[in-house]
């Protein structure tokens, strides 16, 4: 585990915090890359290899080969950090090269993998330059420290050389782990432990850095043996423990979608049950309170008119909150063949003349081979209804005194994207804004029946939308950032099968989410 996946969203005053003014509103996480990132220049400055030595074949050598065990790295089971292969070849490197040569050669590798293979942003690659460089000298000058003379065939096998070397796994281990638990901790600003435990002290990780380190002593020996062709043997286990990960953590994610699946269902039924009810009370309480205000009207008492006025906007909100719940509850899916490209059009020219949408850029980019899908058109659409009424909603919201035109120009909230696309699992549409965005946190809470940011809003708009293209046998999920406006993908399959099929699907748990 060698590099951060997320580097925390770093912010605070001075350089930084122009160059990157996103990060701004964090100054202790700032100050804390920062820190991070000054030791690790310093360091490489003070203690690194010579400018010859970095000419040397030796150092492009293992600089190749760590940028190639870099290349296998996977996300976090949280998807805060990432977690790499690297370590092995890192061993290697610490175990055979200079301090100095070894410490510029994992920095190096660590930039050019979270900046080109990552494709991180700038500061995250320099966080993950200074914070492997830090763990690069600790683990390099207590490895020299308990063992002075260079490491040869036959001293590696020595009691002194395996202890040493498993020493410096352990320090490596916490001093990596423990700077990137560090701005992960700041970035969410939760507690330092139960984030360190959430991403590196579960079994499954814990496992594979033990495998990582115990192939380091053989690599080491394969090299003192066969030379670099020794070392090119070692990215076949490296493949494995990372295709291992891989499936430990597509299985914990497909659980955890199952049991999401099985409470949205069960709530489904409960929301049903509760809509029915609160229809029946309303609908009594509609009509006692038409009359009421027909009296109040009558006897001129306007007191009691707004009074009647008020309990009658409230029970229209109440039924926008039971419509809500029965359109959440609802299962049944009437599939047939209809042309999405159209749909999607009709769409976009239904919602552009409304008031909502004055203010609003809505472009249409389609995909002319998509053709014709198998879905229920009506659901479908209420979806992108959804969709765009909220994005055009947040757009709004974040601008509320933006003048209605300028002049002769019309100036813009935003623009709503609406694209439709051919993928290898089937259709996809995406409804992409440039609006204000959302958090990770929210993102993550966004399609929760009764989840809502909006002081009037009900909370199963966007549940509802999960479960339509969950009984579709399809997917919805989102991708956003703070200031960068949200994409919304909606993933249909090439076929569609029948409701009993899909009513035996939804009984087995085979649909999943995936919400970024």
């Amino acid at each position: 585990m060698d590099t951060p996946g997320a580097i925390p969203e770093p912010g605070t005053g001075g350089l930084l915090a122009r160059l990157v003014p996103r990060y701004a509103d964090n100054r202790r996480l700032l100050v804390y890359v920062s820190v991070v990132v000054g030791i690790g220049l310093f360091v490489l400055a003070r203690f690194g290899a010579p400018p010859a030595a970095l000419l040397s074949a030796t150092f492009a050598a293992w600089l190749l080969i760590n940028i190639l065990a870099e290349l296998l790295w996977l996300e976090t089971l949280t998807g805060d950090c990432s977690d790499s292969m690297a370590s092995t070849a890192n061993f290697g490197v610490i175990f055979l090269l200079s301090g100095g040569l070894a410490i510029w050669t994992i920095a190096a590798s660590v930039l050019i993998a979270t900046r080109f293979i990552q494709k991180r942003d700038w500061l995250k690659s320099l966080f993950g330059l200074g914070q492997m460089t830090i763990t690069a000298a600790v683990s390099v000058g207590l490895f020299h420290l308990l063992r002075p003379n260079a490491l040869t065939a036959v001293t590696v096998r020595e009691p002194a050389g395996f202890l040493a070397m498993v020493a410096v796994a352990a320090a490596y281990f916490f001093v990596n782990t423990g700077l990137v638990a560090g701005a992960v901790a700041l970035e969410r600003r939760a507690r330092f432990w139960p984030v360190w435990r959430e991403n590196f002290a579960y079994r499954n990780s814990i496992v594979s850095a033990l495998a990582l380190f115990a192939f380091s002593p053989l690599l080491v020996l394969s090299y003192l043996s066969l030379g670099y062709a020794g070392v090119a043997l070692f990215f076949v286990p490296l493949l494995i423990v990372r295709n291992q990960n891989r499936e430990y953590m597509n299985l914990q994610r497909m659980t955890q979608a199952l049991i999401a699946t099985e409470r949205m269902a069960a709530k489904g039924e409960m929301a049903a049950e509760v809509a029915h009810e609160i229809n029946n009370y309303l609908a009594v309480l509609s009509g006692r309170t038409q009359l009421l205000l027909m009296r109040a009207g009558k006897s001129g008492e306007e007191g009691m008119k707004a009074d009647a006025e008020i309990i009658r906007q409230q029970i229209q909100r109440m039924s926008s909150l039971a419509k809500g719940l029965l359109d959440f509850s609802h299962k049944e899916v009437n599939i047939r063949d209809f042309d999405l490209n159209k749909l999607v059009t009709d769409t976009a020219e239904f919602v552009r003349p409304q008031n909502l949408f004055d203010r609003v850029e809505i472009v249409t980019e389609l995909d002319a081979e998509v053709g014709e899908v198998q879905a229920d058109p009506g659901q479908l659409q209420q979806v992108l209804l959804n969709l765009v009424k909220n994005a055009a909603e947040a757009m709004r919201d974040a601008r509320p005194d933006a003048p209605a035109d300028a002049g002769a120009a019309v100036v813009k909230d935003g623009r709503i994207a609406l694209r439709t696309a051919r993928v290898r699992k089937g259709i996809r549409v995406t409804v992409v804004d440039d609006g204000p965005g959302m958090s990770r946190d929210t993102a993550a809470r966004v399609f929760e029946p009764g989840f809502t940011r909006k002081p009037d809003g009900h909370g199963y708009g966007l549940a509802t939308c999960y479960r339509i293209l969950e009984n579709h046998h399809g997917r919805i999920w989102v991708e956003s950032e703070e200031g960068k406006g949200a994409a919304f993908h909606l993933e249909l399959p090439r076929a569609q099968t029948s409701t009993v099929d899909r009513d035996a699907d939804t009984a087995t748990g085979s649909r999943r989410q995936n919400a970024a």
